[in-house]
């Protein structure tokens, strides 16, 4: 499959992709075309997310590809790289959803998740009938907080407390679930839990 060259890409290194990996990024870019670029500056203007796409865009297949629990195809890291750069060149909040969404959220409960919750959580995150986000960042500061992370955790007999507050978080306002970082404070280590969205604050 032929596609034209991306802006950026001077050296053409979408030509290394296979082909099968081609026409995964030759459908992504035809639905990011056909139905997110002529919405994307109302969405932006009217502050709303796009929420009738999210069925279309699972149906892409791309939203579990790199991790075991989830079937189909597995990408190549540059693949990954391609997805990344499509969505976000036509539209950065779309961007910014996919990338929390597929990357943030589910890599961290794949990377750290118990067994259960890997296979809870990653098979519906897949195909996008959950929503994750990503909650690390805190209002004294941005990515480099997890040094100085002040969201507090404790154990109450069989349930976690968690204390403070995190700030921009991608998917926030409306996830399923949520990766909140937290310091216990019985052992001062850094802890992800894993929240549903309708958590009680």
């Amino acid at each position: 499959m032929t596609l034209d060259v991306p802006p950026g890409d001077l050296y053409r290194i979408q030509d290394l992709l296979g082909e099968r990996e081609r026409e995964i990024l030759g459908e992504v870019r035809e639905f990011l075309e056909a139905r997110v670029r002529p919405i994307a500056n109302d969405c932006w203007a009217r502050a709303e997310f796009p929420f009738h796409l999210i069925p279309e865009f699972g149906g892409l297949g791309i939203a579990g590809m790199a991790y075991d629990e989830c079937p189909g195809e597995t990408p190549s890291s540059m693949l990954n790289g391609f997805l990344a750069l499509e969505i976000s060149r036509v539209d950065p909040s779309m961007g910014t959803f996919y990338g929390v969404r597929a990357g943030l959220a589910m890599g961290s409960i794949a990377a750290c998740g118990s067994a259960e919750q890997r296979e809870r959580w990653l098979p519906p995150m897949g195909r996008m009938e959950k929503i994750g986000a990503f909650a690390l960042t805190e209002p004294g500061g941005g990515s480099d907080v997890a040094l100085g992370l002040r969201t507090t955790a404790r154990r109450e007999g069989d349930e976690w407390v968690i204390d403070g507050a995190k700030r921009w978080i991608g998917n926030g306002t409306f996830a399923d679930l949520l990766v909140v970082w937290a310091r216990d404070v019985a052992d001062d280590s850094v802890k992800g839990f894993v929240l549903r969205g309708d958590t009680p604050c």
